[in-house]
């Protein structure tokens, strides 16, 4: 499964906080909201009830209440708003703005002096719909003897949850929007912080396809140790490479003259000489295939050229034959390794298809699912089955290949096996041969 990338991620995470962050806002911001609401709610209603104690008066066992009072919505029924006089466990007033009720005294029990604020209370004569209460006991002085009054104040929750709801969505409208431009703010600053980490990447792109020799842009000093790194791991490679095809190359030289000392000893039978022979083409192709192969950090090859450069050189070679050589290939199709491998091992097949082709020969080259596809195909006697798996087997002395197609395809499976390739020997559809090379692409901006 593919790893997710940081900018991906940061964004993920980001959202991630923002979905955490935005309900418990508005969670903190609703319980506040309410708090305040209810305070300001007990504050409102304790003025009532206060107007309620001022404007009662009991004249022995008469109980008395002006028909109008101060409280504008206590006289207005509808109004949400209702209080009532409770007096030795009977209800003697409640207020125009509750004729449309049936009280009974309330089970609220209130010492004489005290107050008491219920925000969520379900009476009798509304039990379907809950209420703010405020109440409040006085002593008013009877025929018999002080005698505690109570004063309570119903007011209805409805506008009170309007309210609420109505700060709810406009909070959640104002809090998407914050976090929407949050969001922007998060994805530019990550772009910011993360662009040196692109940039990073496109240079050591440009250095793996040989673009460059090494890491020269300047960076964040957290990249410092991760550049330096790279630069040393590049020099390193370099060196190395350098210093081992100096080896093979001294070694070749270092061989080369007391074979041909020997090879050149007159007096030497001809199965000596024939053997020394044989021993200079294994060590020059044990050589080649020391020094081929990819490095990682070299140019991706356009094969299209190649394959064109190699016809022409074929076209002088075999022009007694007059072939035609047909091309089909993806102009995008790239060989990351070295141009000698890739001359020497399209070379190789080409070759071998010009010697065993009648008259044409047809070079196809695709990309299909990340892998370069490249396929000879001619009208020659083709390979016979029980000799095909022979030609793909490795260490396959030269002198054992078939006639026309056995030269140089040792060092071709080498090749394709070095650059961890796969070559399949099949039937073409001209009626000869058809060999195909496939490598592992990624494609490289040139």
């Amino acid at each position: 499964m593919r790893q997710l990338s940081l900018r991906l991620r940061s964004i993920l995470l980001a959202i991630g906080l923002l979905a955490l962050f935005a309900p418990f806002t508005v969670i903190i911001l609703d319980d506040a909201y309410t708090e305040s609401l209810t305070q300001a709610k007990m504050s409102e209603l304790r003025l009532m009830n206060l107007g309620l104690l001022s404007a009662f008066e009991l004249d022995g066992d008469l109980p008395y209440m002006p028909e109008i009072l101060y409280e504008e919505q206590l006289n207005l029924p509808g109004s949400g708003y209702l209080g009532i006089i409770v007096f030795r466990d009977e209800v003697i007033w409640q207020s125009a703005s509750a004729l449309e009720y049936t009280f009974t005294p309330p089970d609220i029990d209130v010492a004489v002096g005290n107050e008491l604020f219920i925000d969520n209370h379900n009476p009798k004569f509304a039990s379907e719909s809950p209420f703010f209460v405020y109440a409040f006991t006085a002593e008013f002085a009877s025929s018999r003897d002080f005698e505690p009054v109570r004063f309570y104040i119903f007011n209805d929750k409805v506008l009170f949850e309007q309210e609420r709801d109505t700060f709810l969505t406009t909070t959640w409208q104002w809090i998407f929007t914050l976090c929407f431009v949050l969001l922007v703010f998060i994805v530019v600053g990550i772009s910011l912080v993360l662009s040196p980490v692109r940039k990073l990447i496109d240079e050591i792109s440009l250095t793996s396809s040989g673009k460059k020799l090494n890491l020269d842009e300047r960076y964040p000093v957290e990249f410092d140790s991760l550049k330096r790194s790279i630069n040393d791991l590049l020099h390193t490679e370099a060196k190395q490479r350098t210093r081992y095809k100096n080896s093979l190359g001294d070694l070749a030289h270092s061989l080369k003259t007391p074979l041909a000392v020997a090879s050149g000893h007159k007096s030497l039978p001809a199965e000596v000489k024939e053997s020394l022979s044989q021993i200079d083409r294994i060590i020059q192709r044990q050589l080649k295939r020391a020094s081929a192969g990819k490095t990682g950090w070299q140019n991706a090859i356009r094969i299209e050229p190649v394959l064109h450069k190699l016809a022409d050189a074929m076209d002088k070679v075999y022009q007694d034959k007059a072939l035609t050589i047909e091309f089909d290939v993806d102009e995008k199709a790239q060989f990351k390794g070295d141009e000698t491998d890739l001359m020497e091992l399209f070379g190789n097949i080409l070759d071998n298809a010009c010697k065993a082709a009648n008259t044409q020969i047809t070079v196809y080259a695709q990309i299909n699912d990340n892998w370069l596809t490249v396929k000879f195909d001619d009208d020659g006697p083709g390979i016979p089955d029980d000799k095909k798996s022979v030609l793909l087997e490795r260490g396959m002395r030269l002198d054992t290949y078939t006639e026309g197609h056995g030269i140089g395809m040792a060092l071709v499976a080498d090749l394709v096996s070095i650059y961890e390739g796969r070559m399949k020997i099949e039937d073409s559809h001209l009626g000869g041969a058809s060999i195909t090379v496939s490598f592992p692409y990624h494609e490289v901006e040139n």
